[in-house]
């Protein structure tokens, strides 16, 4: 089985963001990292000038929680959302150069300031994700694992290290979803040291078609994308080459301009474009159709999403990027109890309850986490540590 994980506005938009001893699902988010709350404030720009962004992000999550669910209870769901975690890496590139580019070139934000914020962005809700799913391999797995193998596993998540690949699980079997998140952690390190330097036009062209190249070499290897970040030490590696071209690919929709390029575009296109990129009904090769998904037509759906002119509040949009990285960093540990109390009633429930009922568990945990403790805890160490 395997597990995807996701991730990734400059800091609920990350996505970003996205558990099991062996994972069910084959790849990525935020999604997921999740930066749409604090999304263009580094810009001076109003908030929620992208706020469709956070929509779609919201729905990437959603969607990752759906495939998950499926493979836990072992129902058919026609999916890719696997690329939503490629889409999160995306998003942000494009929400944190938007957030920080002009900042960390100026010198008004420096790198250890920057590296500080995103930490206090995801780490909070590591730390649950982690302890979740601590949880869930000891009370709702069979067979449980081991307690020794239970600590290594714990102790990289929170380190954000693949200690997994050590004891013959994957990179973070204790809570899957944390593979994206530690490869967004590195994209944004990467980022903030770079960021301050001027870069020619071609010298970005050069380093996107690279990767570009690189990236093709890898789903043809893999025979797609989905593993790749986490399945084994190999695909580990390839990690950096699945993250480096998504996040530069956003990094550059928005340096170039690209979205402004465009003209206003009406919002059911780029929302109707990541619906079939994440649930295509066609049977097609799965390494061609990631590699233009990832390549193409996520860049697209980007660009065209930031071009969706501001207009009228958008509360549910809103609502849906603050849950994405909650509902990203825990709903595998929830599904997992949702499968162990399945199992539990022996089938007196029926199937559809249980999921339909675990699902909106999922929700709720994740709301109530943003609520009473991610957003708090994250406003009180803005206030204590010198971010700005």
């Amino acid at each position: 089985m395997q597990h995807f994980d996701e991730r990734s506005g400059e800091e609920r938009l990350q996505t970003t963001s996205d558990s099991v001893a062996r994972s069910t699902f084959p790849a990525a988010a935020y999604p997921g990292p999740s930066d749409a709350q604090d999304l263009g404030h580094g810009a001076g720009q109003a908030k929620g000038r992208f706020i469709f962004l956070d929509e779609l992000r919201g729905l990437a999550a959603l969607s990752v929680v759906l495939l998950h669910a499926s493979q836990i209870f072992s129902f058919r769901l026609n999916s890719h959302s696997y690329l939503a975690v490629d889409f999160f890496f995306c998003l942000s590139g494009f929400v944190l150069a938007n957030g920080y580019d002009q900042t960390l070139k100026s010198g008004a934000l420096g790198s250890k300031a920057f590296f500080l914020k995103r930490v206090v962005r995801l780490y909070p809700m590591i730390v649950v994700g982690v302890g979740l799913g601590v949880i869930a391999s000891q009370v709702a797995l069979t067979p449980r694992i081991a307690l020794a193998d239970v600590s290594i596993l714990a102790v990289g998540a929170l380190l954000l290290l693949p200690l997994g690949l050590l004891v013959g699980q994957e990179a973070f079997a204790i809570n899957n979803p944390l593979w994206s998140i530690c490869f967004e952690m590195v994209a944004s390190v990467a980022y903030g040291c770079i960021a301050r330097r001027r870069f020619h036009f071609w010298y970005e062209i050069a380093a996107i078609a690279l990767l570009a190249a690189a990236l093709f070499q890898v789903v043809m290897l893999e025979g797609g994308i989905g593993p790749v970040g986490f399945a084994s030490w190999r695909a580990f590696l390839e990690g950096f080459i699945r993250v480096g071209f998504s996040f530069l690919a956003g990094v550059l929709i928005f340096r170039w301009r690209i979205y402004q390029r465009v003209g206003a575009a009406p919002p059911q296109i780029p929302l109707f474009m990541l619906i079939a990129v994440l649930f295509s009904p066609f049977s097609v090769p799965n390494d061609i159709y990631d590699f233009i998904c990832i390549a193409v037509i996520i860049p697209i759906v980007v660009a065209l999403a930031a071009a969706v002119p501001q207009g009228a509040e958008r509360p549910f949009a809103f609502y849906l990027g603050q849950l994405s990285y909650p509902l990203y960093a825990v709903h595998l540990p929830v599904i997992q109890f949702g499968d162990h109390f399945q199992n539990l009633t022996d089938g007196f429930i029926p199937l559809p309850v249980t999921v339909g009922g675990t699902l909106l568990v999922a929700v709720g945990v994740a709301h109530f986490l943003h609520g009473c403790f991610d957003a708090p805890l994250r406003t009180y160490l803005c206030r204590k540590f010198p971010l700005n």
